[in-house]
Order: structure tokens, then sequence, then C-alpha cells
């Protein structure tokens, strides 16, 4: 797969995903741009497939969904769970959040997380 179909696909995923966290608001598209600052049709345009959006506009358009970026580019990753679950983490302190971590890993049958990002020991 080139870098171009890899680039397609990501957008793929996020423009899915945009069309579920719009649903899940009870909202449309042109509201979404209206609040993030966007002119009415921008989202409605990306979520088309007609033109691309910017990291800067994307990332006021998840703020006005509350949805948090890292989960606009993963298949399926739009869910109320997932929101919740990570809402859930970010208003954690690091040391709880880092025992939640280790506690999901657990039941996953995973170790532990080392002291680097993400690393397992």
């Amino acid at each position: 797969m080139t870098n171009e179909n890899t680039q397609d696909a990501i957008l793929d995923i996020a423009r899915q995903n945009l069309r579920v966290a719009v649903a899940l608001q009870t909202t449309n598209f042109s509201d979404v741009a209206r609040k993030a600052g966007l002119s009415r049709n921008a989202v409605q345009q990306f979520v088309a497939g007609n033109t691309s959006i910017s990291y800067a506009n994307m990332l006021a358009v998840c703020q006005v969904l509350n949805i948090p970026i890292g989960l606009m580019h993963r298949p399926d990753a739009i869910t109320p769970g997932n929101i919740r679950v990570h809402r859930a983490l970010e208003a954690l302190p690091d040391h709880m959040a880092r025992q939640a971590l280790d506690a999901a890993r657990s039941v996953l049958g995973q170790g532990p997380l080392d002291e680097t990002l993400g690393g397992a020991t």
C-alpha cells in the first residue's frame, strides 16, 4: 500500500468516525462547523470526501463534539463507551491513570506498563 493510499484510508476512517460522532451528539455537520468557527459546509464537504481538513480544524471539530482527536483515526473507535473511558482516564491524576491502565492490561493478560511511553515490561 502506498503512502497516498494509507493517507486516504486514514482520512476515510476519520470521515466515518466523524459521521458517528455527529450522530451520537444528535446534531448536524452545519452546526458543528459553525461552533468550530468553520464555514457552514466545511465539515459536510470533508465527510463527503470532497475536501480535506487541517489538523487545527479537526481539533476544533473534536472540541465541539467533546471527543478525543486520538480516536478519530482508529476504525470504529467512536463509541459511547470509548469516549467515556477516555474522558475518565483524562480526569485521573497520572498515578491513578497508570494503576487503571495496569489493571486493564492485567485483565487482558498483558503485563504492566514500563516507564517508557506505552512499552511493555
